[in-house]
């Protein structure tokens, strides 16, 4: 039996020491299991002086959020002076900077700042960059290969700056580049991309080499920015293999995962006004894409594994009456639905996944709207406004507020972390790790 245990203990740090991901990771764009939950117990509750663990001074602003393999920090970043943007690795024991690289440079529209999320798999880390350019690393930073995808597909022009994170997922990294055909002339490379028409991709990349496995053409009738969209992609088991979820451009697709052929299409209204450019990611749970409409219109839950076009009415259910959201992804945590709205009524509210039906909404104010998504863990629903205010809630079918405090941000866009028994805020200047004070 020692043997045995020793063989087992061998095998552990071997798997450890190849850099595969491991249980307490948060690994890409929301969490371990793509909802913005984890299994994370012992977090603080509290943002106090005695749960701090450290902060830091970043360069710069960013809106990406921070990924965690191991005892590593991945994140983007900004130089406040300057168009330079930055990979960087940071300890999650003491926040100090382990390696930082200049990986793009340039702004690729007004307002925009580093949002695409890290991504990664546990021995390396994907960094993209609204310019196009994607560079993978080891986790030591050392460049395993990298990529212009603007030069070969066209500029990424998405009219507040791209800021899709990639899905990795089987050796595989989903790229979404849905975006209007004429492009915005203040973005990067329009003028030299000269008049053609840009089209709206999905793309797949191979992890290992950043070789494109395939492109699918994404088309749409929607006008201007309706065509933009700021989401990451899911994916969905269904019986006739997994398939990948795409949100934008007025309609939600579902593609075949190993070539990109779309299979079917869903339309979210035949209403064609602007501004109806998609933020909030869709979430898979108990078989069904959940997914909000633009500006808070509504919430659709819809049966993937469909063929052709789907009626509109062909949902599972819908909530329109309510306070949806328009850039907070929704959060599935312990079986029930949260969903933050970042315009209109200032209310939180908790719905069953399975139905629709609402278990409770609250009124939920903070400084500045709420742009970060909920995040789910040790039993509660961590949330941050864009102004800084710093709520935490009690998971379950009755709203109670936990904590309330604030947070010295000017602009805080990244949603809370939690790995390894810690909580990571990020804002405008700082990186803040949380720990359960003894």
């Amino acid at each position: 039996m020692r043997q045995h245990g020793k063989i087992i203990g061998l095998l552990a740090t071997i798997v450890l020491t190849a850099g595969l991901a491991r249980a307490g990771d948060w690994a890409q764009w929301r969490g371990p299991n793509l909802n913005g939950s984890t299994d994370e117990t012992n977090l603080p509750t509290e943002f106090s002086k005695e749960n701090t663990a450290w902060k830091v001074t970043l360069p710069g602003a960013a809106g990406s959020t921070p990924i965690v393999l191991g005892d590593k920090i991945f994140l983007t970043s900004r130089k406040t002076k300057g168009e330079d943007l930055l990979g960087m690795c940071v300890s999650l024991k003491d926040g100090k900077t382990i390696w930082s690289k200049v990986m793009s440079s340039g702004k690729p529209a007004p307002r925009a700042i580093t949002s695409c999320s890290p991504a990664g798999d546990g021995k390396s880390v994907y960094f993209l960059f609204g310019t196009g350019d994607l560079h993978a690393t080891d986790l030591d930073g050392k460049i395993l290969w990298s990529r212009k995808l603007a030069k070969d597909y066209g500029p990424f022009a998405v009219r507040f700056g791209y800021s899709a994170s990639p899905l990795v997922r089987k050796g595989r990294l989903y790229i979404p580049l849905l975006r209007t055909a004429e492009g915005w002339p203040y973005v990067k490379g329009i003028k030299e991309w000269g008049k053609k028409p840009l089209d709206s991709l999905i793309l797949c990349l191979e992890a290992d080499s950043g070789k494109t496995l395939w492109t699918q053409k994404r088309h749409t009738d929607a006008k201007l920015d309706c065509k933009d969209t700021y989401i990451t992609p899911m994916v969905a088991e269904v019986k006739g293999g997994d398939e990948l979820i795409m949100c934008g451009g007025e309609y939600v697709t579902g593609h075949n995962i190993d070539t990109g052929k779309e299979l079917w299409r869903w339309e979210y209204t035949k209403t064609r006004e602007v501004f109806q450019r998609i933020v909030s990611c869709p979430v898979i749970v108990d078989g069904l894409v959940i997914t909000n409409q633009a500006l808070g219109r509504g919430t659709f839950a819809l049966k993937p594994g469909g063929s052709g076009r789907i009626k509109h009415t062909d949902y599972a259910w819908k909530w329109t009456e309510g306070a949806s959201a328009d850039v907070c992804s929704p959060l599935v945590y312990q079986g029930l639905l949260y969903i933050l709205p970042d315009r209109g009524k200032k209310v939180i509210s908790c719905l069953d996944p399975k139905t629709g039906k609402v278990k409770w909404q609250h009124e939920f104010k903070g400084k500045g709207p709420w742009r970060a998504s909920p995040t789910g863990a040790d039993g509660k629903i961590y949330c941050i406004s864009k102004g800084g205010t710093y709520v935490v809630l009690k998971a379950g079918e009755e709203f109670k507020e936990l904590h309330r405090s604030s947070v010295d941000a000017k602009v805080c866009f990244s949603t809370v972390v939690a790995a390894h028994g810690r909580l990571l805020i990020r804002t405008d200047k700082e990186l803040i790790c949380l720990k359960k004070a003894k």
